[in-house]
């Protein structure tokens, strides 16, 4: 089985209708003040902090493609290619991913160099979301454009 773009994409927009019900857990001052506020429940809350983290495609898949084994970034720039994936918008998503403790980054070497990109213990974690989010794309999106590698 394989991760699809499509199937990341409908995810993705899955994803971006659901941090836009964020605003319902975030009462306003003057609700608070008058004693009308309604907290938004505890589950609620952490799923839309959890879509906030890891809420665009490109951090999913980088996610998903780093599952398997440690990558270096040419290898990460390659995997996405077909998906339009740049050398910017990879080295932009690294740093958020190393900001969020979810994504590692490891020089190697001295001369010349090599930095490998692995999961953290956080990033492991996120496994079975990446898988369920496989599955659902397999089963709920329309037909594969192409597999990606």
């Amino acid at each position: 089985m394989q991760l699809t773009f499509v199937s990341l994409c409908c995810l993705y927009l899955g994803l971006t209708l659901l941090s836009k019900l964020a605003s319902s857990c975030q009462p306003d001052i003057s609700s608070i003040i008058s004693g009308k506020s309604e907290l938004c429940r505890r589950d609620i809350c952490a799923i839309i902090k959890a879509v906030r983290k890891l809420g665009s495609e490109w951090r999913i898949l980088i996610s998903y493609y780093l599952l398997d084994n440690p990558l270096r970034f040419n290898d990460l720039l390659r995997k996405g290619k077909p998906d339009d994936l740049n050398a910017r918008t990879l080295s932009r998503t690294l740093k958020y991913l190393q900001n969020m403790g979810i994504v590692e980054r490891r020089v190697t070497g001295t001369e010349p160099f090599s930095v490998v990109y692995s999961l953290t213990e956080k990033g492991r974690d996120l496994s079975d979301i990446l898988s369920a989010y496989r599955r659902w794309g397999e089963k709920w999106t329309p037909s594969i454009v192409h597999p990606l590698p």
